[in-house]
């Protein structure tokens, strides 16, 4: 026989394919900092070098080693001990908290994403893996060209979302890495006496095909929305923090969420507060959590100011598409029912916060009972002092009352420096000798609302101050432009500067009705655009009440008009000028649920369906992934045969032998083609159709000018179905794990 000593594999190919795919990878560096791509490059040189060695011993071993290489990866990627982390799945490390807190990273993220531990792992682990995928499919399974359409998506993949021009700068590496994979692939094939031309023609015009998708059509493609300033197009999705900065230039005019309230007007929606100012800026508030189901504390009044009027209000809300871990809610809510997640109750911020569970897709109830005091009332509301012990003390001439416990302390906080600096100085400058706390408050948002100052979403970035700490804040009293969150901040710090417990809340705007109506309430549409964020003051015996300083939104804490007071200033709670920064464009059509009933089915229900959903998911998945190897043999055999009915003898040879192998055969490389025929009809394979194909191998190997004989095709499928297993587990075994795929490789050096 020609060449009968076993061909050794070639370093060209592995290498060829750790060159794909770290040209592949190379622009997610674009989307994501970089600090993950070599520990991530490393992982794949490894793999694809355990591949090639096990190789080397036995090609039957290089899918083991690789997969134990990509183990070994994966684990040392890990950030937290592996068993621990695959054990205790309730734990901070359990595997399925890093694959979440990674998601959370690429959805949240805007480009370059700094890449945290979670997402670290989950890209050295993908690569790894993608790593074993393309080697088994390109050198094990010599199909390079199917090898080219991972390789691919990889590539094209950040050209979606952030296009760049010098993505086709990175097309050249990788292009020339493709066409180097499919050389070597081909190449490392067992030598024979002829490659079918039409076969060779068709492997380079697609491999061609490829390279010119990789470099002119791939940074041409269109982009997702948004795209061009975030990681991908994220209208569903906010950072509750006061950098918001991001959020509101990327925000679009998709419908958020739809609500009806029996109020008479549309209501700002909380999603959190930030009472606690650092270094750094605001801090979120996470204090007082309980179940839901709880609800909140009664709202209580302390009677300094007398008897505070409340009102008794409902809000229905639904069809939310927020992915957040916070519910939107409206002001002073006591009770919220029919949300299907496990939510809890911040008691400090009357706000709703899951640690589990995702706001998008929840139909909810809120019940609310927001005070409704009088102008006296508002006027009468006292200064407060600090007092002994860190508490902070209200005397009145009739009683004397603790604000700690409704206060945090952090409410007053404010340093020297912000007290007798530039945002003191204009705090006192806007207050003037404004008597109460009330009239205080009023004087500065109407400061901030004047015409001195301007609405700008690009001044703070130009100009290096889009935050919120004191630098931020001084610098935009000095330049006066800028956006909610810096009006939020001044106008938070001021106060306090004047002895004003405040905070930050950040939520959404009043929605837009949309002109339809469900049970005599109008319906109001709000839009990602409406992110916003307000200031709160407490005011004694009173509680927190919302200022919004912000020039032209909606609405603002307007001058309550006593009834027995007719020469009053007239109400001025509408204004009726909104900034298109962040204003909404009402959407879509669907309804909120028509009653209480409704809306608590309507959310169980599709809790319920969510959970069926993913079982069903994780069943396919699981079935795909089982199915893998099958879909392999099936693509192998398909083409051997095609080949096989022109008359190929080494294509008919190793679908033969790989039907060998299936049927539980060992096959060694002394062995004689004759040999194994002989063993085959022993096992039941008809005599003719075996010699026909043995025949035509020896005439093949041997004869100095052998011709093409016709159809192998036929006797191989007649051999396959007489060596079909007889018992049902056996061909199940067969199907779902071929033995051909890791041992195939061996059986070409009989021939070669």
């Amino acid at each position: 026989m020609r060449g009968s000593a076993p061909a050794r594999p070639r370093a060209a190919a592995p290498f060829a394919v750790a060159a794909a795919i770290v040209t592949a990878a190379l622009p997610l560096t674009t989307l994501l900092a970089p600090p993950w791509f070599l520990p991530a490059s490393a992982a794949a040189i490894l793999v694809v070098a355990a591949g090639h060695i096990a190789r080397r011993v036995h090609r039957g071993f290089a899918l083991a080693a690789e997969l134990i290489a990509w183990i070994l990866a994966t684990a040392l990627a890990f950030p937290g001990p592996t068993v621990g982390g695959l054990l205790p799945w309730g734990s901070e490390w359990g595997l399925p908290a890093v694959v979440a807190s990674a998601g959370d990273q690429i959805v949240t993220g805007v480009a370059p994403v700094q890449v945290g531990a979670p997402l670290a792992f989950a890209l050295i682990s993908a690569i790894a893996l993608l790593a074993v995928v393309v080697d088994q499919v390109a050198v094990a399974a010599r199909l390079p060209v199917i090898a080219l359409v991972p390789l691919i998506a990889v590539f094209i993949t950040p050209q979606l979302a952030v296009p760049r021009d010098d993505h086709l700068l990175l097309a050249v590496p990788f292009a020339l890495a493709l066409l180097a994979l499919v050389a070597t692939a081909r190449s490392s094939r067992s030598r024979c006496r002829r490659v079918p031309p039409r076969t060779g023609a068709a492997t380079v015009a697609v491999a061609l095909v490829a390279v010119l998708g990789a470099i002119v059509v791939a940074p041409r493609l269109p982009v997702l929305p948004s795209a061009d300033s975030g990681l991908l197009s994220r209208p569903t999705n906010v950072d509750v923090s006061i950098d918001l900065g991001d959020d509101l230039r990327n925000a679009s005019n998709a419908e958020m969420l739809r609500v009806r309230t029996t109020a008479g007007a549309a209501p700002y929606l909380r999603l959190a507060t930030h009472t606690r100012f650092g270094a750094d800026g605001w801090e979120l508030d996470a204090g007082g959590i309980r179940p839901l189901r709880r609800g909140f504390e009664e709202v209580l009044f302390s009677g300094v100011v007398g008897e505070v009027e409340t009102r008794s209000e409902r809000t229905w809300i639904g069809d939310v598409a927020l992915d957040a871990e916070f519910l939107p809610v409206p002001d002073d809510a006591v009770a919220v029912a029919g949300a299907a997640g496990e939510w809890n109750a911040l008691l400090e911020s009357r706000t709703v916060r899951s640690t589990s569970a995702s706001a998008e897709g929840e139909t909810y109830r809120v019940d609310t009972a927001p005070a409704a005091p009088t102008r006296d009332q508002l006027d009468a509301s006292p200064w407060v002092a600090d007092g002994d012990g860190g508490r902070f003390r209200v005397d009145t001439a009739t009683r004397e009352m603790t604000v700690f416990d409704t206060v945090p302390p952090a409410a007053l906080e404010v340093s020297g420096a912000v007290a007798n600096g530039a945002i003191g100085s204009a705090a006192r400058s806007a207050a003037g000798d404004a008597p109460t706390p009330y009239a205080a408050a009023l004087a500065l948002q109407e400061w901030l609302r004047g015409s001195e100052f301007a609405y700008s979403l690009e001044t703070p970035v130009e100009q290096d101050f889009d935050g919120s700490d004191v630098t931020a804040v001084e610098q935009f009293l000095e330049v006066r432009e800028g956006y909610c969150v810096h009006f939020a901040s001044a106008y938070a710090l001021m106060a306090r500067a004047l002895g004003l417990p405040t905070r930050i809340v950040v939520g959404f705007l009043p929605g837009a009705a949309d002109g339809s109506r469900v049970d005599d309430m109008d319906v109001y549409s709000v839009a990602a655009d409406r992110l916003h964020a307000w200031p709160e003051v407490y005011l004694v015996g009173i509680g927190w009440t919302r200022f919004d300083p912000t020039p032209g939104v909606a609405q603002a804490q307007g001058i309550v008009v006593d009834a027995a007071d007719p020469t009053a200033s007239p109400e001025a709670t509408a204004e009726p000028s909104e900034e298109p920064e962040e204003s909404a464009a009402p959407t879509a059509t669907p309804t909120i649920a028509a009653d209480d009933e409704q809306a608590t089915g309507s959310s169980s229900d599709r809790g319920a369906g969510s959970a069926w959903l993913a079982v069903v998911g994780i069943v396919l998945a699981a079935g795909l992934l089982l199915l893998v190897p099958a879909m392999l043999r099936h693509a192998l055999r398909v083409r051997r045969l095609s080949a096989a009915r022109r008359g190929d003898v080494l294509a008919a040879w190793r679908e033969l032998t790989a039907i060998a192998f299936d049927a539980r055969l060992d096959l060694h490389a002394a062995e004689t083609p004759r040999a194994l025929g002989a063993r085959l009809v022993a096992l039941g394979a008809a005599e003719p159709d075996v010699d026909r194909i043995v025949a035509a191998v020896e005439h093949w190997a041997f004869s100095p000018d052998p011709d093409t004989p016709a159809d192998l095709a036929t006797p191989l499928r007649a051999v396959a179905r007489a060596l079909r297993a007889e018992a049902a587990g056996d061909r199940a075994r067969r199907f779902l794990a071929p033995r051909s795929l890791w041992a195939r490789a061996r059986t070409d050096d009989i021939v070669s």
